[in-house]
């Protein structure tokens, strides 16, 4: 509903609806909303608990704001915006450029926001999640870094005709089809179905990586004995909220200890055990290496094969 009325102002050009001229600017705030419902969209799809963040909503009235400054221009000279845009004058005509700016910005801020949230869902992803692959979403990652980067020229475009140092007949047209083509992409890209694992982990915790080595050995301790009473490394896409469900443990706390320890992380440490099942199903049946590394989630039969190797020669 929103992409539909931030370009109102394009619908009233090309109808040549100058009688309706008076309406005309006070569309730019319908883009920073779109782009805000993204974000709430997006968030639980990374995040297991996302909090509420009623900053969140601070760019939309503040361009909303700013936005109804455009009531202060007359409809005469807004009927002449409907053939030439705007361009110089910022002290007189601040209205016209204002709420272009703001959209621009708010727009290129929260693309920000949600691409730090899927870079940093992504980096996290093998301390929650064991058969990562089927859980990314490096296509989404990309549409949001497009969105950043059209933002961006639509501020630089805005600001040259602000100053006029670009003489451009439909800069406002220009501006509008460019965030409107990114929002568009956006919202279809959220049509397709995808599979993530929100992250229970407490990412500022993580990160601080404080925890005394009794702690550690307790929780590794406790990790592998529940991995080998429940055989967990049998099943596929397990994720480290279900393991610590079962197990009564604090994801955060547990993957915290394994960062700390030679463990490294949940992906690493199941496929530990994957390995060390996979080796002993090959040793001592007839069964072959690539059923077996499907049976397993492992990708590569040559990795398999060169693990089982390694071990034989080590015996």
């Amino acid at each position: 509903m929103c992409w539909p009325l931030f370009m109102f102002d394009e619908w009233l050009r090309l109808a040549n609806a100058i009688d309706y001229a008076y309406l005309y600017g006070l569309s730019e705030v319908f883009a920073v909303i779109a782009v805000t419902c993204c974000y709430r969209a997006i968030k639980p799809m990374l995040v297991d608990k996302p909090s509420a963040r009623r900053r969140l909503w601070w760019p939309v009235a503040v361009t909303g704001l700013f936005q109804l400054s455009v009531l202060l221009i007359s409809t005469q000279e807004k009927q002449q915006w409907f053939v030439n845009s705007p361009t110089g004058d910022p002290l007189f005509l601040w209205p016209a450029y204002i709420a272009s700016l703001l959209a621009g910005f708010s727009v290129l801020l929260i693309g920000i926001l949600i691409t730090e949230q899927i870079q940093l869902y992504h980096r996290h992803l093998p301390e929650q999640a064991v058969d990562i692959k089927k859980l990314k979403a490096p296509r989404l990652a990309g549409v949001m870094g497009s969105l950043v980067g059209v933002a961006f020229m639509s501020i630089l475009l805005v600001t040259a005709a602000t100053f006029g140092f670009l003489s451009v007949p439909f800069w406002e047209s220009f501006h509008h089809l460019m965030l409107g083509g990114a929002i568009l992409v956006v919202l279809f890209s959220l049509t397709f179905v995808r599979r993530t694992s929100p992250s229970p982990l407490d990412y500022e915790r993580l990160d601080a990586e404080k925890s005394n080595p009794y702690e550690i050995s307790s929780l590794i301790s406790k990790a592998e004995r529940y991995t080998i009473e429940s055989k967990v490394y049998k099943e596929r896409f397990v994720t480290i909220a279900q393991f610590c469900q079962g197990a009564d443990m604090d994801p955060t706390a547990l993957a915290l200890a394994l960062r700390l320890s030679d463990k490294k992380n949940f992906r690493r440490f199941i496929f530990h055990y994957r390995l060390e099942y996979a080796k002993n199903v090959l040793l001592r049946s007839d069964a072959k290496v690539a059923a077996v590394a499907k049976r397993v989630g492992i990708n590569s039969e040559k990795f398999l094969s060169d693990y089982l190797v390694k071990h034989l020669r080590h015996r």
